[in-house]
């Protein structure tokens, strides 16, 4: 749903002057992400959030050691990764890094907590925002830290092209 007119703007924001055909990729699945996953994810949050109802986001950017090979080396976090985590994949697969394992243990416990009383916080696991109007999230990953506003910029981005109403094309053959 994107005006044609917008093209342009979208070019624009996801490329760099590169003739670099790995940095092209990184870029065109970067944009692929934010509108598949990560725009989504912000709105339907937001809404959450607006209706009142306890909200927590996070960001899962770490890599399962069992990754496919054919997953290109510049996708750090994909759809789908922390269901490894969650499930504990790293500590009943052998090979799992002691890192691997830990963080497996931490997701588990986040998402249990939930399950348990609606809140992921718990004795000594990171501290989880609740996603409010200051719209922190938590980082997952190698390190765990709380982030804020996550994906800011390309949500407003996205949301500003698509309220624009597309130009009227004049059609001569009609």
């Amino acid at each position: 749903n994107i005006p044609e007119d917008g093209i342009p703007a979208v070019i624009e924001k996801y490329s760099i002057d590169t003739d670099d055909p790995v940095r092209n990729r990184a870029l065109l699945l970067e944009l692929i992400a934010d509108v598949m996953f990560g725009v989504p994810s912000v709105i339907v949050s937001r809404g959450h959030r607006d209706a009142g109802a306890p909200t927590y986001m996070y960001e899962f950017q770490y890599r399962p050691s069992f990754s496919s090979e054919l997953k290109p080396k510049t996708v750090i976090g994909d759809h789908g990764d922390e269901v490894f985590s969650v499930f504990g994949a790293p500590i009943l697969r052998e090979g799992a890094s002691k890192q691997e394992t830990n963080l497996s243990k931490m997701v588990m416990k986040f998402w249990a907590n939930f399950a348990r009383n609606g809140n992921p916080n718990g004795k000594g696991l990171p501290h989880w925002p609740e996603y409010d109007q200051k719209e922190g999230y938590l980082q997952i990953g190698a390190t765990t830290q709380q982030g804020h506003r996550l994906k800011g910029e390309e949500v407003a981005f996205w949301t500003e092209l698509r309220s624009k109403k597309p130009s009227q094309k004049v059609h001569p053959e009609l």
